[in-house]
């Protein structure tokens, strides 16, 4: 649950200087007012991994590295499939004891390092980024201490404006220390040595009011936790079974999108369920009607938000990836399905109501109706009862 949480919270944050906003974060606002960084002071020579003997100083010798080239390829195409893999593959090495490092390394196509356009560098920077978010690991992986890995990630990922990188830092931390705390690794560590390879001093006073940013935010969600327990014991003694309450909302899965998340089409947290849910017809059966996600961070009513240009862009990619999301909304506490079909197709709020373009809301349902067809396929169901209660929800 924390880990969950610090990524809803601290997800990297894109470079544009045209994205000025940014969300509140529980403890993010007063760690950028204690988190001081030094440029007098020395950093400590950090190698991640290099440690000493009990009787005299050894280097143990290092992982091979694993290469990962970008090319103009994969960024036209955002594709992370063969990322994804490395760090799949680094992973299931270091739970089985083979491995005690990443060092996943970056290196530019030919044709990259001789790009000199000042977008397409940006959109490099900006693929990169993407690469973190799918992966999420991948930033604990890289190998801090290979020269060109950290002047690629230097160049074209750490924004330039000082205070951006403030919070961007932030988030890179939160990102390394969630991944050593899964695999026991030192996070301090890692974490030195990536500030070393971006230019970043920052001392051991700085790494421990993080980690006691860190703390304080796992301390309020365990006492959110305790009031939820509570809660649940209230209705106990009013006469309502626990059990019943938790059996009424076993099957939700919430998520939460973050404005920054809209702002920079990051849709990881969806593709993570899809892609846990989708690996067998059971799963699908067992989650359909289960979803509900919800925005934070954004002010204004509803239609609002469904008008939020950002918002439709960010949703019209999760629908052209993921059109069976529908199959898995949930309508029971909110009607998620209108909710949704309203920041994809051109609508507009008249009274409670919500009336859509009819030429766009028809070509959207025949699309749907095609994804909804081929899921119940797979699951065995009779695909015109699922398209029937997709319509019944989009329509009543």
């Amino acid at each position: 649950m924390v880990r969950q949480f610090l990524r809803r919270m601290f997800a990297g944050r894109k470079n544009d200087e045209e994205h000025e906003t940014r969300p509140e974060h529980i403890a993010a606002e007063s760690y950028e007012n204690d988190m001081e960084m030094t440029k007098e002071v020395e950093p400590e020579p950090a190698l991640p991994f290099e440690t000493a003997a009990k009787n005299k100083e050894l280097e143990v010798p290092r992982a091979e590295p694993r290469i990962y080239t970008i090319t103009r390829d994969k960024i036209e195409h955002h594709s992370y499939k063969e990322m994804m893999n490395l760090v799949e593959e680094i992973l299931e090495q270091v739970e089985l004891g083979l491995r005690s490092e990443g060092r996943l390394q970056l290196r530019l196509s030919p044709e990259l390092i001789e790009e000199t356009d000042e977008f397409f560098a940006k959109r490099i920077g900006k693929y990169i980024e993407g690469a973190e978010r799918e992966t999420y690991d991948a930033t604990a992986f890289f190998d801090w201490q290979d020269k060109e890995t950290a002047r690629i990630y230097r160049t074209y990922v750490l924004p330039a404006h000082p205070e951006k990188q403030q919070t961007f830092m932030q988030g890179r931390l939160v990102m390394i220390y969630d991944t050593c705390e899964a695999l026991a690794w030192d996070a301090r560590q890692i974490a030195k040595a990536f500030a070393e390879a971006v230019h970043w001093e920052l001392t051991d006073e700085d790494f421990r009011r993080f980690e006691k940013s860190m703390e304080t935010i796992s301390q309020r969600l365990q006492g959110e936790g305790n009031d939820l327990l509570a809660e649940q014991q209230k209705y106990e003694v009013d006469g309502q079974p626990s059990s019943e309450k938790e059996d009424e909302f076993a099957h939700i899965t919430p998520i939460q999108i973050s404005r920054e998340e809209v702002e920079n089409e990051n849709i990881a947290k969806l593709a993570s369920f899809f892609d846990r849910t989708l690996s067998d017809p059971k799963q699908i059966l067992e989650k359909k009607g289960g979803l509900v996600f919800s925005f934070y961070g954004f002010s204004g009513e509803l239609e609002d938000v469904m008008g939020d240009e950002a918002v439709n862009v960010w949703a019209s990619r999760l629908v052209e990836q993921y059109p069976y999301v529908f199959y898995f909304l949930n309508d029971q506490y909110v009607p998620m399905t209108r909710f949704v079909t309203s920041m994809v197709v051109k609508s507009r709020v008249e009274g409670d109501a919500i009336v859509y373009d009819e030429q766009e809301l028809e070509e959207f349902v025949g699309f749907i109706g095609g994804a909804l067809t081929r899921i119940a396929e797979w699951t065995e169901e009779d695909p015109r009862q699922v398209i029937e209660e997709f319509e019944q929800k989009l329509f009543s």
